[in-house]
């Protein structure tokens, strides 16, 4: 159904079709007309697993969850998709009231699964009778693309550190098991983090209970490394210099769909691009773009400086011409017919050139302004950690001219993760005068950001600053075009967290990783699931084709505790490319986030 999912070793097409199937399966389960009803935060994750056509098919009418629903007469089934939230219920419950009484039979599924307290709510305000089924949709992990799957909870990092809730732990195990169940048995794991330890003591007690799971052999993944993202704080609030990465910050994408004004493009561009699911959010002229590997010539720039990426376009739009113009000329019958079957694909080519080429202009506007160089100049100060145990003359400049709060607390957050927490004095003097300008509501969000890790007072520990020389987390002569090191997914910082899995590759990387790493908050783990026998955890055979799986690369599966960036998935990716490696990864996360949605999680009320 996802051609851009597929892959030889660990084909995520087989993810997304199983979450179909289950999909199919509980529709066809229920006789007679049907509506089915979308929790509005579901309706651009439910393109990431089927297409309208399953639903337009069997003559199912979709319609987003509101205060007021419009249900033809003749529909005897109304089928509720949404998330396990209590909050929801209310809603669900005074449908029943209205709509029951004309006789309608209704049933609910739960996405990733049942709750019990949204079917105590249900029972206690007395519709819980009404629904005739009762089920779940066990999405635990949704592809985004070939070697990306993400659980899509925008406030994971938010719910288990501020407000103490261990679901999305709970969630990403499952989700561990799920993806065992389909590519089999991982035999190797590794960790850094309280929340990536937790992770993988739940999805290992899964493991256990399920004895087929457990007794079964290796599969297609060789390693799994987990990490919490509150190893690694720096980095998600860091400005990102991948196309990708600034994309994202700047216009948002979402569930791999990019939003945005349609007087941006050529008039016969505008529309929803390929995407019935987005109609039912009525944006009114938006263009809606999809970014992911399947599109054309979107997996070339993605992971590329954006300085790379104006060069490439430059590139990509003269060989167009050049080859659109080649038969300009007078040619023979045969040599135009050729040309007539390969101008579709030049066109299409075009398209996509055109597209980006505008998207990169108004990235380019954004890039060139003052205050964006300003912030990544700051930031950079703070990386090489200059000046970091004093109050920053600039966010002391950007308080005062009362600029946007979320910037100025990112800035703040960023000088305490370099300086691995800030003198008490200099705490206090951003406190009092972030409460003087901005009101003393503020302190209520500074609390929220000390409760996550993000504002704490200095230790005795200085990790960021003796990793960074250790690790080589900031590198001065980083290259940005043709690069040789992940640093240039920050222009000359690289992320802690995909520094570690590189040097995991390494000949007895994890190993003496240990050893370095133990300033960082929580445990360090690993464990084993079977008998590692050979090179890289694989099962030495007598047999040739046992033995040629001796060449095949390494499969290391990423999964991020709280969320990660595109910019580490860059990194990652720029790892896969390197010969050298000789791996694949494949990126599991909570979700994907970036400096604005991360702090908008954190700071939220």
């Amino acid at each position: 159904m996802f051609s851009h999912l597929k892959s030889q070793r660990v084909n995520l097409q087989l993810l997304q079709e199983a979450a179909h199937n289950e999909l199919v399966q509980h529709l066809e389960r229920i006789e007679g007309s049907k509506v089915v009803v979308l929790d509005k935060a579901l309706v651009l994750p439910l393109g990431l697993v089927t297409e309208v056509k399953v639903f337009t098919e069997r003559n199912i009418k979709l319609i987003v969850l509101s205060g007021e629903l419009d249900v033809p007469k003749d529909v005897t089934n109304i089928i509720y998709i949404v998330r396990p939230q209590v909050s929801l219920m209310d809603q669900v419950g005074n449908h029943v009231m209205k709509l029951g009484q004309q006789g309608r039979q209704f049933h609910i599924f739960f996405v990733p699964r049942r709750s019990c307290l949204c079917e105590k709510q249900l029972e206690n305000k007395g519709y819980l009778s009404s629904f005739g089924s009762v089920e779940e949709l066990s999405w635990n992990f949704l592809p985004l693309d070939a070697d990306v799957v993400s659980m899509e909870l925008p406030h994971a990092y938010r719910d288990v550190t501020i407000d103490g809730d261990t679901t999305s732990l709970y969630q990403a195990a499952m989700g561990l098991v799920q993806l065992q169940r389909l590519y089999g048995r991982i035999p190797k794991i590794y960790g850094k983090g309280v929340q990536a330890q937790r992770v993988w003591d739940h999805a290992k007690q899964l493991a256990i209970n399920e004895k087929s799971l457990y007794n079964g052999d290796k599969g297609a993944i060789d390693q799994l490394i987990l990490l919490d993202r509150g190893i690694d704080l720096l980095t998600p609030l860091a400005t990102q210099l991948t196309y990708e990465g600034l994309i994202d910050e700047l216009f948002g994408i979402q569930q791999n769909k990019l939003m945005m004004p349609a007087h941006h493009f050529p008039a016969s561009n505008i529309g929803i691009a390929g995407d019935s699911f987005a109609k039912l959010l009525g944006f009114p002229n938006t263009k809606i773009i999809s970014l992911h590997s399947g599109e054309e010539g979107y997996s070339e720039l993605r992971n590329k400086h954006f300085n790379e990426v104006i060069r490439l376009l430059e590139r990509k739009v003269k060989e167009l011409n050049i080859e659109m113009n080649k038969y300009s000329r007078e040619h023979s019958v045969r040599q135009l017919h050729i040309f007539v079957d390969k101008l579709k694909i030049l066109e299409e080519e075009k398209r996509a050139m055109s597209q980006h080429t505008e998207i990169a202009t108004l990235i380019q506007t954004q890039v060139n302004e003052y205050t964006f160089a300003e912030d990544v100049a700051a930031e950079q100060e703070f990386m090489v950690c200059a000046d970091i145990d004093k109050t920053s003359v600039y966010i002391e400049d950007q308080i005062a001219r009362k600029n946007e709060l979320r910037n100025v607390l990112r800035l703040i957050c960023l000088q305490c993760a370099a300086a691995s927490g800030l003198k008490e004095k200099v705490l206090n003097s951003y406190k009092r005068d972030l409460a003087q300008v901005y009101g003393l509501e503020v302190l209520l969000t500074v609390s929220n950001l000390e409760k996550a890790g993000l504002l704490y007072p200095q230790t005795e520990s200085r990790s960021y600053a003796v990793l960074r020389k250790t690790l080589r987390l900031t590198v001065e002569d980083s290259v940005e075009v043709e690069p040789k090191d992940i640093s240039y997914v920050h222009s000359f910082y690289a992320p802690l967290t995909t520094r570690l899995v590189e040097l995991s590759l390494k000949p007895l990387g994890w190993q003496s990783l240990k050893s370095q790493i133990t300033n960082l908050p929580g445990p360090t783990f690993e464990d084993f699931q079977a008998q590692l026998i050979g090179i890289g955890g694989r099962h030495v055979g007598t047999t040739p084709s046992e033995g040629s799986l001796l060449h095949v690369p390494r499969v290391v599966l990423v999964c991020f505790v709280g969320g990660c960036t595109f910019a580490e998935i860059a990194a990652l990716r720029f790892l896969a490319a390197q010969e050298d490696n000789h791996v694949e990864f494949v990126v599991a996360t909570t979700n994907i986030i970036n400096k604005h949605t991360f702090l908008d999680s954190v700071m939220g009320s």
